[in-house]
């Protein structure tokens, strides 16, 4: 996939209409909602805690090697689905979220 990007900031997929090596956290949290490996879900929930550039809040994209770099600072979908994930790893897998990030 030409939109595969990985860097000290995280992994995952992006698209063209944000650029090259912009990764979409909308795709990592997918990763994690149907993901059944608990090192598969911490390490996404370890990126997606690392990618919010201090806002506190998901974005549309940000650059696989500085969070910082983002699109859209407020980006609701991704906010959304992100309490979803929470949500689903509280009920199914809540050992990972007392996890050390």
């Amino acid at each position: 996939n030409p939109y595969y990007f990985s860097g000290p900031a995280g992994e995952g997929i992006g698209g063209p209409h944000v650029g090259m090596d912009m990764i979409w956290p909308l795709g990592i949290i997918m990763r994690a909602l149907t993901s059944s490996d608990d090192r598969e879900i911490l390490r996404c929930l370890r990126i997606l805690k690392g990618s919010h550039a201090g806002t506190g809040f998901m974005h549309e994209s940000f650059h696989k090697d500085d969070p910082k770099n983002f699109t859209r600072k407020w980006f609701a979908w991704a906010n959304t689905l992100f309490g979803e994930m929470i949500v689903k790893i509280h009920t199914e897998r809540p050992r990972l979220l007392a996890e050390r990030m």
